[in-house]
């Protein structure tokens, strides 16, 4: 993984504000075709929002939040397949404040 800071304009710029992040940073995490939804739900001021972005169109949709296994909710954590031109944005909260999204690409993907 590697933190890198946004530049206005950039794709990478453009796909965080996609999502409603302000931040100037944001965490590519390595390349890869499936992505895990883990802490969908509110645990301790803490709470991922993960987003689908096709980045063709420039377009995000939200994806579910699951309640905890205790409530209903999935016993194994859902689980995304990546095509060549979707990312995963994961967002949220973390402590009560904005946490640094997190982008994920297909290996395919070329910047």
């Amino acid at each position: 993984m590697d933190i890198v800071n946004l530049q206005a304009g950039t794709t990478l710029a453009n796909i965080v504000r996609l999502v409603g992040s302000k931040k100037r940073k944001a965490i590519l995490a390595r390349p890869t075709d499936k992505v895990t939804l883990s802490g969908t739900y509110w645990d301790s001021g803490s709470r991922s929002d993960y987003f689908l972005v096709d980045l063709k169109m420039m377009q995000a949709r939200p994806l579910a939040h699951y309640s905890p296994p205790q409530f209903n909710g999935p016993r194994e954590d859902p689980v995304v397949n990546l095509e060549p031109h979707q990312a995963v944005v994961e967002a949220g909260v973390f402590c009560g404040k904005p946490s640094t999204p997190t982008i994920y690409f297909h290996p395919s993907y070329e910047m």
